[in-house]
């Protein structure tokens, strides 16, 4: 596989923008024309109920569904993610739930499973610096990087699939319910890494039912129901209204942006407190 090459893109800027992606499955609607914009430096969480279309459009994003309708702009010009292998190769990198590693192996041989064609080339020297730098600069508690990962606790392999998914240096990492099932020191822990990901400037999306951890960490909250967009919040947006716009409670949800405190300001008039 080869890797397209290039630099960040500055931070703030798009990285990536959908625009009326839909994808049908036979007869049955799975996404309606979805919107979504990513940018570089941005947790963006997808939050919905179960069949809300999460699962699906991190599939399209991760080439494993091709969309039925609509465009993908990734850095400024449309692409076509046809297989997983071209999302990989324009810098799209998914860590999903079951986090597909080998737990009689240990954690550098699971960071470089997959690469084994990589500049690497197999060499165990080079792969453990490799391993140990990749971790340092995501600040893991990682034991050893010769630990086998049935030895590590949840964080800890979460922690090791991401960094995994950094290895080719993508420009987007799609994580799916990263703190599901952790306890609160390992989910303080993935939260912190996710974080420092972000600083790194690469866009990142999150699939959560967690709200708590969503509210620490996304700067946008994308509601989806029923494979439709159906509002975009801040993370100081109330339960109540999260709830609403998740489960359709409101008919207006859709409307409700991240610029609400200052329409509603409006509507009072303005005045200054």
């Amino acid at each position: 596989m080869v890797r397209e090459q290039s630099s960040l893109p500055e931070k703030g800027s798009p990285i990536l923008r959908l625009r009326h992606v839909s994808k049908n499955f036979g007869a049955v609607s799975a996404l309606t024309d979805i919107e979504l914009d990513v940018h570089a430096g941005e947790v963006v969480a997808l939050v919905g109920d179960n069949g809300a279309g999460k699962s699906t459009l991190v599939k399209v994003l991760a080439g494993v569904h091709q969309p039925s309708s609509g465009s993908i702009e990734f850095c400024g010009r449309e692409v076509s993610l046809d297989n997983p292998s071209r999302a990989l190769e324009l810098g799209i990198a998914t860590v999903f739930q079951d986090l597909a590693l080998c737990e009689n192996l240990d954690v550098v041989a699971n960071l470089f499973l997959g690469h084994e064609m990589s500049p690497w080339n197999l060499d165990e020297v080079a792969m453990e610096v490799r391993a140990w730098t990749l971790l340092r600069e995501l600040a893991a508690r990682i034991p050893s990087v010769r630990e086998p990962i049935a030895s590590l606790s949840g964080g800890q392999r979460q922690t090791v699939a991401i960094a995994r998914s950094l290895l080719l240096d993508p420009k987007i990492i799609m994580l799916d319910e990263p703190t599901a099932a952790l306890g609160v020191a390992q989910t303080a822990e993935v939260l912190n890494l996710i974080e420092r990901v972000r600083e790194r400037g690469l866009g990142v999306i999150i699939i959560s039912h967690n709200m708590e951890d969503v509210r620490a960490v996304a700067d946008r909250i994308v509601v989806l129901r029923l494979g439709r967009n159906n509002g975009v919040f801040s993370p100081d947006a109330s339960n109540q209204e999260l709830v609403a716009s998740i489960t359709g409670a409101t008919e207006n949800s859709v409307s409700r942006r991240l610029d609400r405190k200052s329409n509603q300001n409006n509507e009072i008039g303005g005045s200054p407190a």
